[in-house]
């Protein structure tokens, strides 16, 4: 696996590569596929939660949990890539039409260009993303070899976002954010779906701090990385 995630991480081009394909998942023009794409640092319910929620409302056909190799906004720390993606697995195994992938490149145009090239033509593409995440997209600084707003084009043009608050943010804050002159002209191309606020502040950082401290977090994981972090 590590060589696998290596040998990825070394493409010129933006690449995905499935690590586990779902059995029941997109095989013809049209469908519907929700992207997750985050860091795994580890899975927890509410990763799972939000993608199941998403999979209702929107009527996904598919969910594909996508890891970045190369991470643009922070560096590679706490699990190591090789067990985030066995966690992602173990998950999506439960489920006959989710998917697991590593994409080479980091930011989101790049991203839904490699998801675009590995699906069929005329695949509906939903990222599901975070306020926080949504804050990222349109933060300039991650494109300083070009114009953002090129940027946005292509991913727009290839992909949709839901967006799911969480933490401080509510509603409010994506709508009120989503009418900022930057924003507004892809507006239409993105939703809001409101979270369970009982999972709102679940978060990696959470778990891996319960853990660091030599306590469980059997609470705030699926069962699948209870059992991963039990025999780890």
């Amino acid at each position: 696996m590590a060589q696998w995630l290596d040998e990825l991480a070394k493409a010129s081009k933006p690449t995905l590569r499935f690590w586990h394909r779902a059995p029941q998942g997109i095989a013809a023009s049209g469908q519907h596929l929700g992207v997750f794409s985050g860091s795994f640092n580890p899975p927890t319910i509410a990763h799972v939660r939000l993608c199941e929620h998403a999979e209702r409302h929107l009527r996904l056909d598919e969910i594909l949990w996508l890891l970045t190799v190369v991470n643009v906004d922070k560096p590679i720390f706490g699990f190591p890539l090789t067990e985030r993606l066995a966690m992602m697995t173990a998950i999506a195994q439960e489920r006959s039409n989710w998917s697991v992938a590593a994409c080479s490149h980091g930011r989101f145009f790049e991203k839904a260009q490699a998801v675009a090239d590995a699906y069929p033509t005329g695949t509906q593409i939903w990222f599901l993303v975070g306020y926080d995440t949504l804050l990222r997209i349109f933060e300039p600084r991650f494109y300083p070899d070009l114009p953002m707003a090129q940027a946005l084009r292509d991913f727009f043009a290839l992909a949709r976002l839901a967006v799911m608050p969480r933490g401080d943010a509510d509603e409010t804050a994506v709508q009120q954010f989503l009418h900022r002159p930057e924003v507004c002209p892809f507006a239409d191309r993105i939703v809001v779906l409101p979270l369970d606020p009982s999972i709102r502040w679940i978060s990696s950082t959470l778990v891996r701090q319960r853990l660091e401290r030599g306590e469980l977090a059997d609470d705030l994981v699926p069962s699948a990385v209870a059992k991963f972090l039990a025999e780890r």
